[in-house]
């Protein structure tokens, strides 16, 4: 039967309607073409970042941040004079449009940038540096790594209280700070890179009642929004940021304590990078694929001793002992662990020794230095406790090296406590020792110098909570560290470097020279513009990152 023919008129006059209404329809659609250029899209999807922390920061205040844990988050917020390039370790402008140094190298003129925004909206301005400064070297604040504005002269007065002013800061215009050096200083921009140096708003950071500890406010390319303790950070996208705003929306800190909770959250699709790897499953590994990425990382892990607190102190052959009783190689490849340290300069920075001899696995050597000790056997050494901060991996590293030092007599207990708790137990306060005799750390360099990681792990003048946990002391080695400040040639700064760590490593023994770090992050395939950093997987620059989940 002919559908047309038996139509009625009203359907008739439906389908004239409905072809008018397409006709209109095609029409408005020409029309937006004309007046829009295209057709308008759908909105585009908000791009959100998720990412793992063992557990939450200790802090979120820059000047107090000395832990990668408080870095991964306050790196983001906050930016300072100058910034370090994560893939090339070069210094380049952040807040500072450019600077001079004049040519004695004593003198560095900065001009500040004229669009750079405080997240609360104001203008970051010269005054805000010399707040920032001043906040960082004062003896309130307690910043456990204002070492690194020392250099100017007059920090160290004025951080003491001798002085009410910082003689070698002076502002000659609202976009202008000039910084002058009590004496030539090689890694002083390097310095400056630091989060440590990061600018901060007077009227956010005088606040008595501390508000700023759990809403921080800088000028970095994110913005802070909430923390739900044990749970999660969130930051957004700042759309002032002198840079340009991030391609992210948002970044979802997640705090998850357990290792394998994580992996599964990250294989579920709960997250979108992982900082451990499961290195030991080669199964998984072979399905995860390109979603691992290795890359070096310039850091040293050792076990501290403290030099303060018996049986370590005045007993060099003791720490010697330890050093021979623990198998690296084991602890590396059964463990998962990294590459056997023969000293602390990590390869790849100006300084390193690959000659140095270290200490390699000898417990027959071990024993007769145990007894040179004055405990032949262990006899007569009382148990030692050896703390270290909450992590399935560390807790493996830890039991490792308790069984190879019992294998030689020597009776240890651990202490694995959060990471607030055992940072109080290594620290200390600058007149009495922490009470950790023996504790695990790790320490990546925060710029590409050996001085970077001598200096505030061992000069004397950094002693107890400023960096140098141990304790430790010698008069040679500080000599050293100072002159190489002042040469401009790299290679006798390099040579310099190479004795000072000869005398702490194989005269003193200052550690136990445990592994050189490298990184293994996931990322899924959908994360892009990712830039690998040897400063570590914290370092990664989330402000270049994207996500793409339409990418394979």
């Amino acid at each position: 039967m002919d559908r047309e023919r038996s139509s009625t008129p009203h359907a008739r006059v439906r389908r004239i309607a409905v072809a008018i209404l397409a006709t209109l329809g095609t029409v408005a659609a020409v029309l937006q073409v004309l007046a829009c250029g295209r057709p308008r899209q759908p909105a585009a999807a908000e791009q959100v970042l998720r990412f793992r922390l063992r557990e939450d920061p200790p802090t979120l205040d820059p000047a107090l941040a000395n832990d990668q844990i408080s870095e991964a988050v306050v790196l983001n917020v906050f930016r300072g004079l100058v910034e370090m390039d994560p893939g090339t370790l070069e210094v380049r402008p952040a807040v500072a449009a450019f600077w001079t140094i004049a040519e004695d190298r004593r003198t560095y003129t900065f001009r500040l940038r004229d669009d750079a925004l405080f997240h609360n909206g104001r203008r970051v301005t010269a005054r805000d540096v010399e707040y920032s400064f001043r906040r960082t070297l004062s003896k309130e604040t307690n910043s456990p790594r204002r070492f690194i504005l020392e250099p100017i002269e007059g920090a160290r007065e004025f951080a003491e209280g001798k002085s009410a002013a910082i003689a070698g800061l002076t502002i000659p215009d609202e976009q202008t700070i000039v910084l002058r050096l009590s004496r030539p200083f090689a890694p002083f921009l390097s310095q400056l890179t630091m989060v440590n140096a990061a600018l901060v708003p007077r009227e956010i950071y005088d606040d008595p009642a501390r508000a700023y500890l759990r809403a921080p406010v800088g000028c970095g390319p994110f913005r802070f929004s909430r923390w739900e303790q044990s749970n999660f950070i969130e930051l957004l996208a700042f759309d002032g940021y002198y840079g340009g705003r991030p391609a992210l929306d948002r970044i979802q800190v997640r705090i998850i304590e357990n290792r394998e909770s994580a992996l599964q959250e990250y294989l579920a699709g709960g997250l979108d990078s992982l900082d451990e790897v499961p290195n030991h499953d080669d199964a998984l590994m072979a399905r995860l694929g390109s979603e691992v990425h290795e890359y070096p990382f310039i850091g040293t892990q050792y076990i501290g001793f403290n030099h303060m607190l018996p049986p370590f102190k005045g007993n060099t052959a003791l720490r010697k002992a330890f050093n021979y009783a623990v198998d690296k190689e084991y602890i590396w490849k059964a463990l998962g662990g990294y590459p056997p340290a023969n000293g602390i300069i990590p390869p790849g920075i100006p300084g390193h020794d690959p000659d140095l001899p270290g200490y390699p696995y000898d417990p027959a050597k071990a024993r007769r230095l145990l007894a040179e000790a004055g405990y032949p056997d262990g006899k007569g050494l009382p148990p030692i406790a050896f703390w270290f901060n909450t992590s399935e991996g560390i807790r493996r590293l830890a039991q490792k090296i308790q069984a190879d030092l019992k294998a030689i007599g020597a009776d240890v207990t651990l202490r694995e406590v959060d990471w607030a708790a055992y940072l109080a137990a290594v620290e200390g306060t600058p007149e009495q020792p922490g009470q950790a005799q023996m504790f695990r750390f790790g320490w990546y360099l925060d710029y590409p110098d050996a001085d970077a990681i001598l200096r505030p792990l061992l000069h004397s003048s950094n002693w107890g909570p400023a960096g140098n946990y141990f304790r430790y002391r010698n008069p040679r080695l500080d000599a050293l560290l100072d002159e190489a400040l002042s040469l401009p040639d790299p290679g006798a700064r390099a040579a310099r470097y190479r004795e000072a760590e000869r005398i702490a490593v194989m005269e003193d023994a200052a550690w136990l020279f445990l592994s050189y770090y490298q990184s293994q992050t996931l990322f899924k395939p959908y994360v892009k513009g990712i830039v690998h950093s040897p400063l570590g997987e914290f370092r990664i620059p989330l402000e270049r990152l994207r996500v793409e989940k339409g990418a394979a």
